[in-house]
């Protein structure tokens, strides 16, 4: 990229959304299944919106990546190399990873000793690798990195000559350093998830995975509608003559763009996603407001993180409001880039975002997800909002308030949420049973001979939420649905509600009905999903046939 192209572009995103008098246009024409674009004058865009050959007319909006706080540390690659033979003998001792960053990632950390931390080495050290999970990372900034592996990545950023093609990397043609552009964001936010861990070398990623780069920004900018194409691709979509690719299993967003609602090209192309079980996680913004104007953070079926500091306060910057929870976001170890002489070169520092909460909260996820693939969206979600703890409210400053639920479900806390997988690998969190099959038979026969007249005690059935250290007990409604319909609201009967880890339920019709549980969060039931219950292994105790 040319530096006067590159000027270009500075410009734009001084301006935001307004630029020249060419609009570009994301259209959908009747009978067409697919989104295309179109450049207009923008004395042209009303007479197009009212043409009726389009199904749907709407503006490109352009996304930023947030202006990056990084402070970079003092250690190169090789001075982190020859400190790592003393890391490793005392990370032997508590099963620690011996990257000689570790003892700066608070958040891996116990509670004990930082109040914002989500405790991700206790979860890692639950976690087994069941599988190995793809998770691909939408952003720009992609650098290469010793302590980084690229399993694939493509470039969707096709504005101001650029083309898309398979080379994500950014800048490869060492631009001017007056650009200010060289970043690495997308290699932080990588990095955060899926740095190697336990190799001697710089930070501890969260996961083992395979990690797939999709580039839709350049110098920190790009269009919405290049975001969709990426989303679709990393669902394993086709997306005009790309190669179609196996499909990620969790997406990281960590960039935004102010609209008034989510446009329908990009809310098309989460539900795409969604519909191939991929799930989304994105970041809430760093304009300490609602985050209900931005986008992609304000469209439906993504899990949106807000940012906390080291102390478990809200982040000042932090953009609250309907977010899902919050996680840590200040202080976040990670790669970044620079260029200096010619050259780009990588190094380690310290980001502050809320582009960090997100593939923080992400990372936990995975932990989750790679122990138990079966574990579906919907329950990785409720797990992550259910265990997540109260943020702080002896608050040192306004900016700091998540008082009004303005910090969905509270601070992410990933040793719990690995608890309820770890139990939902044992026959779930949630579990259906006969109410008589805990007991002995001799105690069976006794509780019929006394109380078998005046209960249906072979009618009975027990709700049980499993055992753990860190199951909550939580409000929650217990619904029913008939057999094979979509488990939402306006289909479900209620039965009950409890905060009991055991209910007795009569009259269960297991034939004609499925069971589902919904967890009550903030004095609400409606903000989480309905949560199908096991019934694998209910049966009618032999003393009732």
């Amino acid at each position: 990229m040319n530096k006067t192209v590159l000027i270009t572009m500075l410009t734009l995103l001084s301006l935001n959304t307004t630029y020249a008098k060419d609009i570009k246009l994301i259209v959908k024409e009747v009978g067409s299944e697919h989104y295309k674009s179109i450049t207009v004058d923008e004395s042209e865009v009303e007479s197009i919106k009212n043409n009726s050959k389009y199904l749907t007319v709407e503006e490109d909006v352009w996304l930023k990546a947030p202006k990056p706080t990084i402070k970079q540390l003092p250690l190169s690659i090789k001075s982190i190399k020859r400190s790592s033979n003393k890391q490793v003998k005392e990370s032997s001792i508590n099963n620690e990873p011996n990257d000689p960053e570790f003892s700066n990632q608070y958040y891996w950390h116990s509670k004990d000793l930082y109040a914002g931390s989500s405790e991700i080495l206790s979860a890692e050290n639950k976690s087994v690798q069941n599988k190995k999970l793809r998770i691909a990372v939408i952003d720009g900034g992609f650098h290469d990195h010793p302590d980084m592996e690229w399993s694939y990545g493509y470039n969707f950023f096709d504005e101001f000559g650029e083309m898309r093609q398979p080379e994500f990397r950014d800048f490869n043609d060492a631009v001017s350093e007056a650009t200010g552009c060289i970043t690495g964001h997308g290699l932080g936010v990588a990095s955060i998830i899926g740095a190697k861990s336990n190799n001697g070398i710089g930070i501890s990623g969260i996961i083992d995975a395979d990690i797939i780069a999709l580039r839709v920004l350049s110098c920190g900018i790009g269009p919405l509608s290049d975001l969709a194409d990426a989303v679709i691709h990393a669902a394993g979509g086709e997306v005009d003559d790309i190669a179609v690719i196996e499909k990620a299993d969790i997406i990281n967003i960590s960039i935004a763009g102010s609209t008034g609602s989510c446009p329908s090209y990009m809310q098309e192309a989460i539900d795409f996603a969604n519909q191939q079980g991929v799930m989304i996680f994105v970041s809430a913004g760093n304009n300490n407001e609602d985050m209900t104007t931005y986008v992609p953070a304000i469209c439906e079926g993504v899990y949106v993180s807000g940012a906390t500091d080291k102390q478990g306060y809200k982040a000042e910057f932090s953009n609250h409001g309907s977010v899902n929870s919050m996680s840590p976001g200040v202080d976040i170890v990670g790669y970044s880039a620079s260029y200096s002489e010619g050259e780009i070169s990588t190094h380690t520092g310290w980001w502050e975002g809320t582009s960090q909460a997100s593939p923080l909260t992400l990372g936990v996820a995975a932990l989750g997800l790679q122990h138990n693939p079966e574990l579906t969206r919907d329950e990785i979600f409720t797990y992550l909002k259910t265990t997540a703890s109260p943020i702080r409210e002896d608050v040192p400053s306004a900016d700091q308030d998540c008082s009004g639920d303005r910090c969905g479900a509270g601070l992410i806390d990933a040793n719990k949420f690995m608890d309820y997988v770890v139990a939902s690998t044992n026959g779930g969190v949630y579990k259906l049973r006969h109410a008589l099959s805990p007991e002995s038979t001799c105690s069976q026969d006794l509780f019929l001979s006394q109380f078998g007249n005046s209960l249906p005690l072979c009618q009975m059935h027990e709700f049980v939420i499993a055992d753990g250290e860190g199951i909550n007990e939580n409000n929650y409604k217990i619904v029913r649905v008939i057999k094979d319909e979509v488990m939402i609201e306006e289909n479900t009967e209620f039965l009950l509600s409890s905060d009991e880890k055991t209910v007795l339920l009569d009259n269960i019709d297991l034939e004609n009905y499925d069971y589902g549980v919904q967890i009550c969060l903030n004095d609400t039931c409606n903000d989480t999903p309905i949560i199908k219950i096991n019934i694998d292994g209910v049966t009618l105790p032999e003393i009732c046939l």
